[in-house]
């Protein structure tokens, strides 16, 4: 259990510390073991006796104790491998550890069984037969789960997703600072009314570089700079269309106070934005007021 824990831990790009603490209950499984063989080999009658049967099932039971347990620490380390594999693979499938996922559940209820049937029904003749089965059926599905996965490359790394994970905090406050930098200078100084405003200029005004600008306006939920500064004007026509100063004024002539620079700009973003054509706009608005 504890390589199955390596496996999955360093699939998963979690560090290990202190990665030799996870032998010592083997070295003395091994030694403890050992000494209890050499002794029963010479004198064979302590196989029958009480102490040594109370020793048995002490080990059964802690043995059964720390598999499960490290089961455990396995779901654990399954869940962050399954969290993190979206970062680094754009197709996940087959390569989450399921199958291992699988076994360790599935390996705790055997345990649970298995110890209940060496205390409850030790005296049952089957079943010693019928929990060698399902031992060979739990590896003959771990080795295939194992095999199948051999060549699929899942290996993650916690340090790069909670680095990823920084960076894209560092980056939500930057977008929110130049965000507000953006709003100010469409809403105070009218930006958008500047019909051949471009990027590189709108950049200039804010005080920040057009990249940053540019990623910061698609966080916002906008395909692009055009397309922002566009709907503005678009709000700014319909607040004209509606005031009694500009009443006289064609669509054309708004669309150019509002700041497009062409007929054909002005009809093509209006309906992109809005939905309608700007004279079926008006003439809603007409049907509105009667």
């Amino acid at each position: 259990m504890v390589f199955i824990y390596f496996y999955a831990v360093e699939t998963a790009g979690i560090e290990i510390k202190n990665k030799y603490r996870y032998y010592i209950p083997g070295i003395l499984e091994f030694f403890i073991l050992s000494l209890i063989f050499v002794k029963v080999n010479n004198t064979p009658d302590l196989v029958y006796s009480r102490n040594t049967i109370m020793f048995l099932y002490s080990y059964i039971i802690s043995a059964s104790i720390f598999i499960a347990y490290m089961c455990i620490r396995i779901l654990f380390v399954i869940k962050d491998h399954t969290t993190f594999l979206p970062f680094f693979y754009a197709d996940t499938r087959y390569k989450s550890l399921l199958w291992l996922k699988i076994f360790c559940i599935v390996f705790i209820i055997y345990h649970i069984m298995a110890l209940a049937s060496v205390i409850v029904l030790s005296e049952f003749k089957y079943m010693t037969t019928i929990s060698d089965g399902l031992s060979l059926l739990l590896l003959y599905y771990f080795t295939i789960g194992s095999l199948i996965q051999i060549n699929i490359v899942n290996i993650t790394s916690k340090n790069e997703v909670e680095s990823s994970k920084r960076k894209q905090e560092e980056n939500k406050e930057i977008y929110k600072r130049v965000s507000k930098a953006i709003e100010r200078c469409m809403i105070e100084k009218k930006a958008f009314l500047d019909p051949d405003m471009t990027l590189k200029a709108f950049a200039k005004r804010v005080g920040e570089s057009s990249r940053l600008i540019s990623k910061t306006i698609n966080e916002m939920e906008y395909k692009n700079f055009n397309l922002y500064l566009n709907h503005y004007r678009v709000e700014e026509f319909k607040t004209l269309i509606e005031s009694e100063k500009y009443q006289k004024y064609s669509n054309t002539a708004l669309a150019k106070e509002a700041g497009f620079n062409s007929r054909a700009s002005f009809y093509k973003n209006f309906k992109d934005i809005v939905g309608i054509s700007p004279s079926d706009y008006f003439e809603s608005l007409n049907q509105d007021t009667i």
